[in-house]
């Protein structure tokens, strides 16, 4: 007998409302009602971890080896109908079914001769089965037969379903930083070696965490985040939910505003700190009517990490023109990477 799964229609993440429970007591004895609040599915999210982590790696097995190196354990954990999207800095791409996610392994294993890659955080959401991982990975370049070793990220999304007849991934979206290929047009080599490399994530800031963090703390401090840019409330709405030491990081290295190109190899060469994030959310404001909403959101069972999965609409003020704004942002310790 095959089972299939089927993917329910993706839902806004929310936080479960508390609840109220009265307890039974003997008479004459006055106790005040339990409050049953919102818990963590620690094994729920173990297994969804575990499955993400197996594809992921899976993933880059087949960009070292090729696409076929990875057929076997992507068939395992993937059901057939996945549907695959990519959020690059230059170059988006959206499919569906196996045979694609393996076109686009085969893509990375032609322009990348993949040196290593390291998961460094993974973070479920048992609310609604998100997985969400922190990858780097060094490679040299093959389009450009250049033997120097490039650093890469990319943070990896999935959608899981796992219940009694089934676990297995039903969507993947893959977000990567600018690579060199994706400059190589418009510079010379060294040039486009120094650009295509992103900014080293901070692993410092990265600490084991065995409590892990509350997942409503989480998704209030990001809904503060993303309320902070829409128009209409003001940017100290951050000031309860940042760190007065809270630095944001520009992972691409694209945004003249966050990155100095000549201090590119330097730890904080794109980092701003908490009052010029709030000048950056100002300005844009004054350009843009914005508003920001929180898609999902998960926190790490073993380290002091939480990713967060948000969606903006933009509208310039003066010609009208509507952009659409969607990225997923991860959060260590009191630090934030983007």
């Amino acid at each position: 007998m095959e089972f299939k799964c089927v993917l329910a229609t993706r839902r806004v993440v929310s936080p479960k409302a508390p609840g109220v429970r009265a307890v039974p007591v003997r008479p004459a004895v006055r106790r005040a009602p339990v409050k049953v609040v919102a818990y963590r599915d620690v094994h729920r999210e173990e297994k969804i971890c575990g499955l993400g982590s197996e594809v992921v790696n899976a993933w880059f097995k087949g960009i070292k080896m090729g696409p076929e190196a990875a057929r076997d354990a992507l068939r395992a954990d993937v059901d057939s109908t996945v549907a695959y999207s990519s959020h690059q800095v230059l170059r988006h791409h959206k499919g569906q079914g196996l045979d694609y996610v393996l076109q686009r392994i085969a893509v990375g294993h032609e322009m990348m001769d993949l040196v290593s890659h390291r998961i460094l955080a993974t973070a479920a959401c048992s609310l609604d089965d998100t997985f969400f991982a922190l990858v780097e990975y060094k490679y040299k370049s093959k389009v450009l037969g250049d033997e120097r070793i490039n650093v890469g990220y990319s943070v990896m999304e999935m959608d899981v379903m796992y219940d009694d007849t089934c676990l297995k991934v039903m969507a993947l979206a893959e977000r990567s930083s600018l690579s060199p290929d994706d400059v190589a047009g418009l510079a010379s080599l060294d040039s486009t070696h120094r650009a295509g490399n992103a900014t080293h994530f901070p692993e410092g800031d990265l600490a084991d965490y065995p409590a892990g963090l509350a997942d409503e703390a989480l998704l209030a401090n990001s809904r503060a985040w993303c309320l902070a840019r829409s128009s209409g409330h003001p940017e100290s709405v951050l000031d309860s939910a940042l760190d007065p030491s809270f630095r944001l990081w520009d992972a691409y290295g694209v945004l003249p505003v966050l990155c100095d190109p000549d201090r590119r190899g330097e730890v904080d060469a794109c980092v701003v700190k908490y009052d010029q994030v709030q000048d950056v959310i100002r300005s844009t404001k004054d350009r843009y009517d914005l508003k920001c909403k929180v898609i999902d959101s998960a926190v790490s069972l073993t380290k002091n990490v939480g990713f967060t999965h948000w969606f903006s609409r933009a509208v310039n003020k003066d010609t009208k023109v509507v952009s659409e704004i969607e990225a997923v942002e991860v959060r260590a310790g009191r630090q934030q990477w983007r």
